[in-house]
C-alpha cells in the first residue's frame, strides 16, 4: 500500500504541472519582468493593442482552486513574454483526463484527474 501511495504521488508529481503557450498575432512588446503585474480582465478595453493568444493548464493544484491558480499564473508567465500588460480571459474549462498507474507487481490502476485550462487574449493597454 505505501508502494502504491508513493508510486502516485511520484507520478502526479511528474505529470502534472502547470503548461502554457503563446501565439503571436500582433506586435511583440519587451518581456514583462514580474508576470504578477499583469492585470486580468473580462471585456477588450479601448485601444488594446493584441499582441498574442495565450492558453494556459494545470493539473498539478491538488484541488480544483489550486489547479486554477497554477494555470492562471502561468498564464501570466506566458503574456509577460511577450510583452502584454494585460489578458482578456476569453474561455475557462475543466477537462477530464484518465490516469494509468502501472504497479510493480504487473497491472495498471486507472483513475481520472481534473484539469483547469484557461484562454485569453494578450493584450498591452496604455
Amino acid at each position: 500500500m505505501k508502494r502504491l501511495l508513493l508510486t502516485m504521488m511520484v507520478l502526479a508529481s511528474l505529470a502534472g504541472c502547470a503548461e502554457g503557450s503563446a501565439l503571436v498575432v500582433g506586435q511583440t512588446r519587451p518581456a514583462i519582468e514580474n508576470p504578477e503585474t499583469i492585470s486580468i480582465l473580462t471585456e477588450m478595453p479601448d485601444g488594446a493593442e493584441q499582441i498574442a493568444f495565450v492558453k494556459a493548464s494545470s493539473d498539478d493544484g491538488w484541488t480544483q482552486q489550486g489547479d486554477l491558480d497554477l494555470a492562471m499564473a502561468e498564464l501570466k508567465r506566458q503574456a509577460a513574454k511577450v510583452g502584454a500588460n494585460a489578458i482578456v480571459l476569453t474561455d475557462h474549462q475543466t477537462e477530464a483526463q484518465v490516469v494509468g498507474i502501472p504497479q510493480s507487481g504487473g497491472g495498471t490502476v486507472i483513475g481520472t484527474s481534473e484539469k483547469q485550462v484557461v484562454e485569453g487574449i494578450a493584450v498591452w493597454v496604455d
